[in-house]
């Protein structure tokens, strides 16, 4: 008798066999499993296989040790870690796929014949999330909202995305889940609210990225409570596409979706060359790949007044500290000053100049973090004129001198 498990079965049948063939069992218990099981099934389908392919619950790792045990399937795609199944496998020789445990590969090699385990790049989504970010372009910062418990797929999304918009020189923001952020949701008031204080200290406008759809969903509720607009000062991306949860919230929530199908297709070519005898255990590596952003509201492009003040932007950031002053950047911009001010003041809160000041404090703040160079000599790189100028204007900001900055940054010891 079949398990009574979580399943849902389909059959790949080659045209023209004998319906009397029996086909091949495979059992696949991992993330996404609909559409992993889109891509085994097309691999089966495209090669004319008859698999009969069967999906069992991810988060009962004891049922599917159990349906191994008894029914012996002719080949397994599993993407989670479990102990207790490896060790089912390593019993029943079943050949079996493992996606991204690792752990797998420290079974004795005689243990291994019939094992592969398909290590995950998830890089390609967070170099996915910068180019939608930097295609809109005008952001003041950009920030990445950690999975809960930092998980590796996780902090590979995040690194690619940093690395992708450390080319515009902008601060970059990121949320720790071990700093103390932690499953956020409507029923934790709390770390909504860690969310919403750690978000208002962000540069606006600002670009935020988000491991999953639901921290997405977290980094939304947070924006609605710390009174930000979305997405005229946060815009907010998110993974996996869920089509319920980005188009019932508000605003409707913009997402990469990964290829998950193309991580099926692979397995399943990987899980065949293990049922005829041609794998090893050795691992193989696959990158996944990042589809079209389903675009929503929560990363629209802005109003014609937001377009004018982010081309001042980009503009400010190149060349503040080459001493431009605002007539510089009118003139750029190609529009009165008054407008200019007018919609900085409406948009951000802000002027054209105090725009200026801030682009030439961040790069003091990187020097002194990054560089042993003179106060004098930092002062003439950022674009002010006057060192006296920039110390009033230093401490006024950070609360304490440049060379006092500089010390706590390092943890120098010592007097001024």
């Amino acid at each position: 008798m079949p398990m009574k498990s979580s399943k849902a079965a389909s059959r790949v049948r080659r045209p023209g066999v004998d319906a009397e063939v029996r086909p091949r069992r495979i059992f696949v218990a991992a993330w996404a499993a609909k559409r992993i099981l889109e891509g085994v099934e097309a691999f089966a389908r495209e090669r004319g296989f008859l698999w009969e392919v069967e999906t069992l619950s991810l988060y009962q790792p004891g049922t599917i040790a159990l349906a191994m045990e008894k029914e012996r399937p002719d080949g397994a795609i599993i993407g989670f870690n479990s102990a207790e199944v490896a060790e089912t496998l390593r019993r029943t020789s079943v050949p079996t796929v493992f996606l991204d445990y690792k752990e797998a590969l420290r079974l004795k090699t005689a243990d291994r014949h019939r094992l592969a385990v398909m290590t995950l790049d998830f890089s390609p989504i967070g170099r996915a999330a910068a180019r939608h970010f930097l295609d809109v372009g005008g952001y003041r910062a950009f920030a990445f909202v950690e999975a809960t418990h930092d998980p590796r797929w996780s902090r590979e999304r995040g690194d690619a995305f940093r690395d992708a918009v450390a080319s515009r020189g902008l601060p970059f923001f990121r949320l720790s889940a071990a700093a103390g952020v932690y499953q956020a949701s409507l029923a934790n008031r709390r770390e909504i609210s860690d969310l919403s204080s750690w978000l208002r200290g962000i540069p606006k406008p600002c670009g935020v990225f988000a491991a999953t759809d639901e921290r997405a969903r977290d980094t939304l509720l947070a924006c609605r409570e710390a009174g930000l607009d979305v997405p005229r000062e946060v815009a907010v991306l998110g993974v996996n596409n869920d089509e319920f949860l980005c188009r019932h919230i508000f605003p409707n929530l913009s997402s990469i979706p990964q290829d998950d199908a193309g991580v099926g297709r692979r397995a399943a070519e990987t899980l065949q060359a293990l049922i005829e005898g041609l794998g090893c255990g050795r691992g193989i590596n696959h990158a996944v790949a990042a589809l079209p952003v389903a675009a929503r509201a929560s990363t629209a492009p802005p109003s014609p007044g937001g377009v004018l003040v982010r081309r001042a932007l980009d503009w400010i950031d190149a060349h503040a500290c080459e001493g431009a002053n605002a007539s510089d950047v009118v003139r750029a911009i190609g529009v009165s000053r008054s407008l200019l001010d007018l919609r900085f003041r409406e948009l951000h809160g802000t002027t054209i100049l105090g725009e200026i000041i801030d682009r030439r404090l961040r790069e003091v703040t990187r020097l002194l973090r990054e560089s042993d160079d003179s106060i004098e000599s930092i002062c003439g790189a950022c674009g002010f004129g006057d060192p006296g100028g920039l110390r009033r204007i230093f401490r006024s900001r950070h609360g304490c001198s440049m060379r006092e900055w500089r010390r706590r940054g390092r943890g120098d010891a010592g007097e001024d």
